[in-house]
């Protein structure tokens, strides 16, 4: 598939611009997560080229397109979505995002630092917490929150309805370390992929209880700790609004606020076309059309939409 977008007045234009010269329409970069080690803020590697986030404007909107309204907010439900994904990793910690080639790096705006440092008789990592990093409600991302996921994720309880467990069953113990700030995560097997695990972290609140994690986040997120923060959920217009969190402490996001709107695949050209959407997945072909009515090319001479395949 391919990301378009077609810009929409002076203003517009510009920022548009910025984006689709360079390929550049991923969330991480709109939200203001993107870093100076090549991590992207995502949680899989990317398919098109990253932008720094000089090349991005301040303020504004930006109107994405998806499939439909998440059914959940929880991305450990069976019916998350991309959508889900999209949402969460804007709201949510990641502790090691994805680089352009798959590798994962320490995020920084949560983790001071993150390594194993017992092997044997078990394998344990020692996560050492940004001491900023704090949920929406002012209560410090810890220990209890750890905990509660991997509860609610090992498998051990079927009350808890998760799409997957791999990794957390692996977990045999979660303890605070030497203060608030250190988590340590004992398994009783080896496990190699440990970076994997808790991303997105959600707050305790969310994982502490099967009726909480089972229905209390498929509509909205109570407590949340990103770039943005979620505005709400509009079943009516099928959009879901976030915007900028005034109480992040990393970079802030360069946009005012993101919405994610239901269009049909079928719509998302025309949509595109008349300005309602500024970002959409499209065929290489409809990417092609689009970029031609553009223009076909840049403000920097390179083409306006970069498509990853034939669709």
């Amino acid at each position: 598939m391919s990301h378009v977008g077609v810009p929409r007045g002076t203003a517009r234009k510009r920022r548009s611009l910025a984006l689709l010269t360079t390929g550049v329409l991923t969330l991480p970069v709109l939200a203001g997560c993107s870093s100076d080690d090549g991590a992207t803020g995502a949680t899989a590697p990317q398919d098109i080229a990253v932008a720094g986030r000089s090349m991005v404007a301040e303020g504004g909107t930006v109107n994405w397109a998806v499939d439909a309204l998440p059914t959940t907010l929880n991305a450990f439900q069976a019916d998350a979505d991309a959508t889900t994904t999209r949402i969460t990793g804007a709201l949510l910690p990641t502790l090691f995002p994805l680089d352009a080639k798959g590798r994962p790096q320490l995020n920084p705006d949560y983790l001071e630092s993150a390594k194993v440092v017992e092997s044997e008789p078990r394998q344990v990592v020692l996560y050492r917490l940004n001491q900023q990093a704090v949920w929406s409600d002012g209560r410090e991302i810890g220990a209890p929150d750890f905990v509660a996921q991997w509860r609610a994720l090992s498998g051990k309880d079927s009350a808890f309805w998760t799409a997957r467990n791999a990794g957390y069953d692996r977990i045999e113990k979660i303890e605070r370390g030497a203060d608030d700030l250190e988590v340590r995560v004992t398994f009783a097997k080896p496990y190699a992929d440990w970076r994997s695990l808790f991303s997105p972290l959600y707050p305790k609140d969310v994982t502490g209880s099967p009726d909480a994690f089972n229905d209390g986040a498929r509509t909205t997120l109570k407590a949340t700790s990103g770039p943005f923060r979620l505005r709400g959920v509009d079943k009516a217009t099928g959009e879901v609004t976030l915007v900028r969190n005034p109480r992040w402490w990393g970079s802030p996001a360069k946009l005012d606020s993101l919405v994610f709107r239901a269009v049909a695949t079928g719509d998302r050209t025309g949509a595109l076309a008349a300005g309602r959407v500024d970002v959409a997945d499209v065929d290489a072909a409809s990417a092609h059309r689009i970029a031609q009515a553009a223009g076909g090319r840049g403000a920097d001479g390179q083409p306006l939409a970069q498509g990853t395949g034939a669709g």
